[in-house]
């Protein structure tokens, strides 16, 4: 089966957009995993989907924004 993968910048660029071969979700959740650490994405927001469906959704991780504005 074939299945999309894309990775975003914490701006929502587009970092990754690429296609791949997998027997099924399960392979194809790890492979899109491996994808992104062998690409040094593995930090960034990224998906795994088949013809439309979520197989894989990984959320960005941002650093956290403190209030810097004294009350």
């Amino acid at each position: 089966m074939e299945y999309t993968i894309t990775a975003f910048s914490d701006r929502g660029k587009t970092l990754l957009d690429e296609t791949f071969q997998a027997a099924d979700d399960s392979t194809a959740r790890e492979d899109g995993i491996r994808l992104l650490k062998e690409r040094g994405l593995e930090h960034n927001g990224a998906r795994v989907t088949r013809a439309g469906q979520l197989i894989h959704f990984e959320r960005a991780y941002l650093p956290k924004i403190v209030d810097t504005v004294e009350k």
